[in-house]
């Protein structure tokens, strides 16, 4: 394990566990909906932009959430392999 790693994982836990973190990207996320939902019939390109944005909100919570779990699941092996994990 290295020590990038754990420094990675605790900044990703710790943004994912803040309050005014998870509340912008709802915000941004909530704002983009219904800029989606509001849009002309021929707005494709507010559609297509309001669409990338939720996208990109979406990859940077699975980045965090994925460095979070690869930490804890290679804790686990090593507990495992110390014996200590059932």
């Amino acid at each position: 394990m290295t020590n990038d790693m754990k420094i990675r994982a605790q900044q990703a836990s710790e943004l994912l566990k803040s309050r005014a973190f998870v509340d912008a990207v709802e915000r941004v996320r909530e704002a983009q909906v219904q800029t989606f939902l509001s849009s002309a019939k021929g707005d494709t390109e507010v559609r297509e932009k309001a669409h990338a944005i939720i996208l990109a909100l979406s990859a940077i919570e699975y980045e965090l959430v994925t460095a979070v779990t690869d930490m804890e699941m290679l804790n686990r092996k090593e507990e495992k392999q110390k014996g200590l994990a059932p």
